[in-house]
């Protein structure tokens, strides 16, 4: 599920901001394609956070920008967007760190190391959401309070041990070099450089990898993987916290909108049982047809349109715009641009 902190901006007239721009447009775009109607998976691109509890070395507060942030019941992945055109070089700096290179138009130029970067982040992310932990995360099992109490002082549940796995986006259209073979770190979890377009299997992949992990069933050994988890309903309101927590810089365009982010993360609501406009029977099943989706009549076999117009704000689609119908494996959905809800109708 897609959360949206603020209306996007245009694209910058900087050509090297320009590009950035585009390259996290990209992979927001994919993103969207593989995780906008799935349940329990929350995607918040362009995040920032400002914490005036970390403080910088000078005394401002400290601040963390993340392209992409993508959360699941057992962890979250930060993505770093990165322009590349014509070929990035990653290698290790011998000491257990990487370092990277960029040529554009036979030019060759270093950057600082996006996983160091994200690292960053993700220090700084878990400080500011175990300060808020209270209020985000249940108690530990009962049957195991005593126990987590002696060994940390609290019974309170918190995001120490939240497994935070990195992905650096390189732009389609670019080519990655690793010098000496070089290799993503593995441990605890995997951290991964690649194409925008490869990322979102990687998550899902990921994901499943910490599911089986978790499984009572799972008899083999994955490591770390499985070990921390949320329940359903607290990834829901960890997302919302932090899409309540963004403070666009100063220097971004104004929003022409702002998102109630509570609705956007809601559970998709389930629209009233359609009936035949005929007999009045309930038994319909979806088809698609010359005019669009419409339901068929099981009993009577009168077809009726489906409806477009929105439960929540009453706007009405004509031609596909405005209020869509949809389909997915088996069920119908019904999408709202005007306010962004979206509902299961069969």
């Amino acid at each position: 599920m897609i959360l949206k902190q603020r209306e996007q901006g245009g694209l910058p007239t900087d050509p090297r901001l320009r590009a950035g721009a585009q390259a996290e447009q990209q992979m927001a775009f994919y993103l969207h394609r593989a995780f906008s109607d799935e349940q329990g998976v929350y995607v918040l691109n362009d995040l920032r956070l400002v914490d005036p509890q970390q403080p910088e070395h000078d005394g401002s507060p400290a601040v963390c920008q993340i392209d992409h942030l993508v959360l699941h019941r057992w962890g979250l992945f930060i993505i770093e967007s990165k322009s590349v055109y014509d070929e990035v070089t990653v290698r290790s700096d011998g000491a257990g760190g990487d370092e990277w290179t960029r040529r554009f138009k036979g030019r060759t130029s270093g950057f600082p190391s996006p996983i160091q970067q994200a690292r960053r982040q993700g220090d700084f992310l878990r400080a500011f959401l175990q300060r808020h932990r209270e209020q985000l995360l249940g108690k530990v099992g009962f049957g195991f309070r005593t126990v987590f109490k002696a060994l940390h002082g609290t019974d309170q549940r918190g995001f120490l041990g939240l497994p935070m796995q990195i992905i650096v986006a390189i732009s389609d259209a670019g080519k990655i070099k690793r010098v000496n073979r070089w290799k993503e770190p593995d441990g605890p979890f995997r951290t991964f450089v690649s194409k925008s377009d490869l990322v979102s299997e990687k998550i899902q992949g990921e994901i499943e990898r910490h599911r089986q992990a978790a499984s009572p069933l799972n008899t083999g050994s994955e490591g770390e993987y499985g070990e921390w988890a949320m329940k359903a309903e607290e990834v829901s309101v960890v997302a919302a916290f932090l899409a309540s927590q963004h403070a666009p810089a100063a220097s971004s365009p104004p929003p022409a909108a702002r998102a109630e982010v509570f609705n956007a993360i809601a559970e998709r609501p389930v629209a009233a049982k359609p009936a035949c406009q005929s007999c009045g029977e309930a038994s319909l099943t979806g088809k698609w047809g010359k005019y669009g989706y419409y339901w068929k009549c099981g009993d009577c076999g009168t077809n009726t349109p489906m409806a477009t117009t929105c439960s929540a704000c009453g706007t009405t689609g004509k031609h596909g715009k405005g209020v869509r119908i949809r389909k997915q494996g088996p069920t119908f959905y019904r999408d709202c641009k005007n306010c962004g809800t979206q509902e299961q109708i069969q």
